[in-house]
């Protein structure tokens, strides 16, 4: 499954939706007290599945905080992913109801971001699109928020809808300035959702109707 994560994030590398080193992915199997994620500043079209970061889920009194396990000769100099908090707090809790596998796709689309720049609304354009609201259930926007900070973190899961068992209601957000995440059970079912929204961000900039 991590060479499946590589070829999504070079995928995205292919269509411009994000630079050499930009973007971020994670993925949990429900039974396992740990998660993988990208890890910071390496070139996409140059990731491999061993530079993978295993995040532990550990328990520090009544508080969960993520751990760097399992450290081996390719990975050991690199650092996770500065959007760790953002997935941390995605993967940690699964839901009961919850599929086998959540993966957590962070990347920066073109239009989707021409259009948040705009000042359109993700959630409402989407109503005029059935075959996008069909498959995929589009959060309200997330403002201009820092990068890489716990208070993005905090601002997707709220949009996201992010309950204390892990659940969420929505499948991606939009935030400002910065690019989406999208949630599901394969890297290529959260790639589809940004696509989708994508595609139609897309159609509605070209189309000029404000």
């Amino acid at each position: 499954m991590l060479e499946t994560c590589c070829d999504v994030l070079t995928e995205a590398y292919r269509r411009n939706w994000i630079t050499s080193r930009d973007g971020n992915l994670s993925i949990r199997y429900h039974d396992r007290n740990h998660f993988y994620i990208t890890p910071s500043g390496v070139r996409k079209q140059k990731l491999q599945y061993d530079m993978f970061k295993k995040i532990r889920i550990a328990c520090k009194g009544l508080t969960e905080y993520p751990e760097v396990i399992e450290q081996d000769d390719i990975s050991s100099n690199l650092q996770p992913s500065g959007e760790l908090p953002l997935h941390f707090g995605l993967q940690r809790q699964m839901g009961q109801h919850s599929e086998d596998i959540r993966v957590v796709v962070h990347l920066h689309p073109t239009y989707t971001i021409a259009a948040m720049h705009r000042g359109i609304v993700l959630q409402d354009l989407v109503k005029d699109f059935p075959e996008l609201s069909r498959y995929t259930k589009v959060a309200p926007n997330v403002g201009d928020v820092a990068p890489i900070s716990q208070e993005l973190a905090d601002a997707c899961h709220v949009a996201l809808e992010l309950d204390q068992h892990g659940n969420i209601a929505y499948d991606i957000v939009g935030i400002k300035g910065h690019g989406v995440v999208a949630i599901d059970t394969t890297p290529w079912r959260a790639f589809e959702h940004i696509e989708r929204l994508e595609h139609i961000c897309q159609i509605v900039l070209a189309s000029g109707v404000k």
